[in-house]
Parts: C-alpha cells; structure tokens; sequence
C-alpha cells in the first residue's frame, strides 16, 4: 500500500519535475556566469530549494551584498511557507513530528498545489514523499546540468547571460500580475521604494530590497484592510437603511 501511495506521488509530481527542468537549467547556467562554482551552485538548490530566493541571491552575490541580507532578505521572500506548512498540515495524515520536519523542507509553491488540491481526503506520507523527491531531485540535478552548460559556452556569452538574470525575474513577476491588482501594487510600490532608496544612497541595496520588500507589503496590507472595512461599513448602512 505505502509503496503504491510513493509510486502516485512520484507520478503526480512527474509535471512538477517537468516544469523545473528550464527554471533550474538557467539557474544552474546564470550562477555560473554570476561567478558560483559547481559545487557551490549545486548545494544552493539542496540546501536553500527555493526558485526565486535563489535568483534573487544571485542578483545579491552579483551586487556584493553581504551574507547575512542575503540569508534575511531569502527569510522574507519565503515567510509564505508558514502558512502553506500550517494549511498542509490539516491535509496530511498524522505521522511523527520528525518525519514532518523532513517532507516540510520539500513545500514549495509547486508540491503544496499538488497536495493541497488532491481528492482524496487525507494525504498520506507515502504520496508526499513521492511528489517532493521527484520535485526536488529535478532542481537540483537540473542546476547541476545547466552550471555544465555555462561553463561551456564563451566567455562573451557568459557575461551577456548577466542581463538575462534581470529577464527571468520578469518572467516570473508578469503572470502572477495578470488580473492580480494587489500583486501589481506591491509590485510597483516595492520597485518605487527601492528607487528612492537605492538613488539617494539611503540604504545598501540589501537593506534596500529587504526595507521595499517589507514597507510595501505593510502598506498595501492597510490599504486593502482598510478598503474591507469601508465596504463593510457602506454595506451595514444599506441594510439599516
């Protein structure tokens, strides 16, 4: 039973390891040319796993920004697997803490639609363990194969591959805009903030992002908390009217 529940998850999260394949590739290639070596490339995606921290490292190494930004400003970005862990939690089966501990490290946006969206009522370990190896063991074998590929091509290739690091991150921010006017605002927002900051020399650029990143998230927050109120006043006043 246990095994077959591993073989569905490693099915289920075939389409998960299948849409890593060119996100880890250019990672793995655009850390090459960022300067990372194989190694050091490679135990990022085990270690850190987590597609956009890890590209806005890069940016950061790039920038010489040190350690400790990078490590708050990665913490930051990826505050959202709390509540992702915490509603997982109620769908999975009980099992240890530490068996938990260990399958929690392979959340991703990716794995938690996939768990979170399955029919059945509870989710056994089995079937978690299936979809995140699968997930994980593609990112990571896929950076390693695309920081091959980077240490192959030219060396005028290799530096223009720099601007193409600024290109993913757009690819990544574009969708989730679409139709998405609270995604928009932080965006745009943040990107003002960091401006302002980064022009004037008020901050470092780590300090830079990871003030932009936190202010705007706050502000828009308050705007949207406060517009739910309004809406909630307006309407109490239509009924006892």
């Amino acid at each position: 039973m246990e095994k077959s529940q591993f073989s569905a998850g490693l099915k289920a999260g075939t389409s998960i390891a299948i849409g890593y394949f060119p996100v880890a590739l250019a990672f793995g290639l655009l850390a090459k040319t960022t300067g990372l070596t194989m190694i050091e490339a490679t135990a990022m995606s085990i270690f850190v796993y987590a597609g956009a921290s890890q590209y806005m490292a890069l940016s950061l190494i790039a920038s010489g920004v040190v350690p400790f930004l990078i490590v708050t400003n990665t913490f930051v970005v990826n505050i959202r697997h709390f509540l992702m862990s915490a509603s997982l939690n109620v769908k999975m089966d009980r099992a240890p803490k530490w068996l938990k501990a260990i399958y929690a490290f392979g959340v991703t946006d990716e794995s938690f639609s996939v768990l979170a969206t399955s029919k059945e009522e509870k989710v056994s370990t089995p079937f978690a363990f299936g979809v995140m190896l699968i997930a994980y063991g593609s990112w990571v074998s896929f950076t390693a194969i695309g920081h091959m590929i980077g240490a192959n091509l030219p060396l005028f290739l290799q530096a223009a591959m720099s601007i193409a690091l600024y290109a993913m991150f757009i690819g990544l921010l574009v969708p989730s805009m679409k139709g998405n006017r609270k995604v928009v605002m932080l965006a745009g927002l943040a990107a003002a903030i960091h401006s302002i900051l980064h022009v004037t020399g008020a901050l470092s650029t780590g300090w830079s992002i990871l003030a932009a990143t936190l202010l705007s998230s706050i502000v828009v927050e308050l705007f949207y908390v406060h517009g739910r109120k309004t809406a909630e006043t307006m309407y109490k006043r239509e009924e006892e009217a």
